[in-house]
């Protein structure tokens, strides 16, 4: 497990940041239990295959509003109103920043469809470290948190586990995906055969949050995207690695190295044990994207 070093007094301790984050994520969680979802109305963002409700609006402010309320000087980071900056933090103050990365609703198209298959997701950071981290699956009934102790569901703790050998892993993924099928074709569908056949099963649940929290659980033996924002893993980074898991990321076209959780592209598995084939395909990828103009 990660260990967070001592922070400034000015900074509320890990608890007491993911205290903050689940309680807005616990108000965003009653407010999605108390909805009718059957005709819901839906927008477009990019393509077809990213979509955006009111609900998912709504859910962020909620959020936000709460966050606002129990820590004005942290900075936000949303998924439908990207960054915020902190409201009472004075110019030129010096020292840590608190950071909270909200994604509303993962999952927006299960959401959508009426299936449980999604979750409000919120990571803290200080100056960019992980520290805490919850998932709020509202309909599902599950809760998955970690701040600098062990990862927990429910408040029971989430015991390390290994990694199954390849030939009795599963794996949740989408993987290589349609954004990366269009990106790089040929590739796409050979990371397609060699993910299939070098793995026990493959599943795709539509929400990376819940698929890290799964393989955080131990239901699951890796999982892993080549496309992704800082909003769907921040708390999913940092709850897996609390349960003993292990991650790795790549830079993607830029090349620019970051914290894991600003990284596009990463793939983690719930043991200290790796799957190569994933590992393997993502170096691929990485160098593809490196040298492409």
């Amino acid at each position: 497990m990660n260990t967070t070093a001592p922070l400034s007094p000015s900074v509320p301790s890990p608890s007491q940041l993911l205290e903050i984050a689940t309680t807005a994520a616990f108000a965003a969680a009653e407010y999605i239990r108390g909805l009718d979802r059957d005709g819901m109305a839906r927008e477009y963002k990019t393509s077809s295959h990213d979509i955006v409700t009111e609900h998912d609006r709504a859910s962020e402010e909620i959020i936000v509003s709460e966050l606002r309320r129990l820590l004005p000087t942290a900075r936000i980071v949303g998924e439908e109103g990207g960054e915020r900056p902190a409201e009472e933090r004075a110019p030129g103050t010096e020292g840590p920043e608190v950071s909270f990365y909200v994604d509303p609703i993962d999952g927006t198209s299960n959401f959508a469809a009426g299936l449980p298959l999604f979750c409000v997701s919120i990571g803290v950071t200080v100056d960019d470290e992980l520290v805490a981290g919850v998932i709020d699956a509202p309909i599902l009934g599950q809760v998955f948190a970690a701040a600098d102790g062990e990862a927990t569901l429910n408040g029971r703790p989430l015991r390390p586990r290994s990694t199954r050998p390849a030939a009795d892993a599963l794996v949740l993924s989408g993987f290589p995906g349609q954004r990366i099928g269009n990106e790089f074709p040929d590739f796409a569908a050979r990371a397609q055969r060699a993910l299939d056949n070098g793995v026990s099963s493959v599943r795709h649940l539509g929400t990376a949050a819940l698929e890290l929290a799964y393989v955080a659980a131990g239901w699951a033996d890796a999982t892993s995207l080549g496309s992704i924002n800082s909003w769907d893993v921040a708390a999913g980074f940092h709850i897996l690695r609390q349960a003993g898991g292990t991650i790795r990321t790549w830079p993607g076209k830029g090349g620019i190295e970051q914290a894991d959780h600003l990284q596009p592209a990463y793939v983690a598995c719930t043991g200290q044990e790796r799957l190569s084939v994933l590992d393997e395909l993502h170096s691929e990828l990485q160098e593809l994207r490196s040298t492409a103009v």
